[in-house]
């Protein structure tokens, strides 16, 4: 079970990593970026361990192939993503419905983060910041190609 951490909008001091206007594709644009799940609880197979997560991988929430804009922090680890217009509606709409809820991120046949939604993501920005999100931002790096990555 992954340790729930925060989905927040941060007002931080960003380096332009990316061209600006239009869709911005990864490295290998024919897998999704990643996919957004609602959690479901699983019961835990013995009665003293915590209880976890799964989900229902044929139906997320939101998939997103492209972003607007891809952004590294300062400390060259954090990535700030700014969603299509499209996607930045839709992530609006989901972190309503799940506002004070869990959202389980999902690349590449894993999941990255159970982010807390602490309200609700309005102008689709989305930061991964380090140390709280490092295999999100490391992914993010690597599959944009910015900052160092492995």
């Amino acid at each position: 079970m992954l340790p729930p951490l925060r989905l927040t909008l941060v007002a931080v001091t960003m380096l332009a990593a990316s061209a600006t206007g239009g869709e911005i594709k990864p490295a290998d644009p024919r897998t999704p970026l990643f996919r957004i799940f609602a959690p479901i609880p699983m019961k835990p197979a013995d009665s003293g361990a915590p209880a976890g997560f799964t989900f229902d991988a044929k139906h997320p929430l939101l998939v997103v192939h492209s972003v607007s804009d891809v952004r590294l922090a300062r400390d060259r680890k954090g990535v700030m993503i700014v969603l299509t217009p499209g996607d930045a509606q839709k992530i609006g709409g989901i972190t309503r419905q799940y506002n004070q809820g869990l959202l389980l991120l999902e690349a590449e046949g894993r999941v990255l983060e159970a982010m807390q939604v602490t309200a609700p993501v309005t102008n689709g920005i989305i930061a991964f910041k380090h140390p709280d999100d490092d295999a999100a931002a490391e992914y993010m790096r690597r599959r944009f190609r910015v900052g160092e990555f492995k």
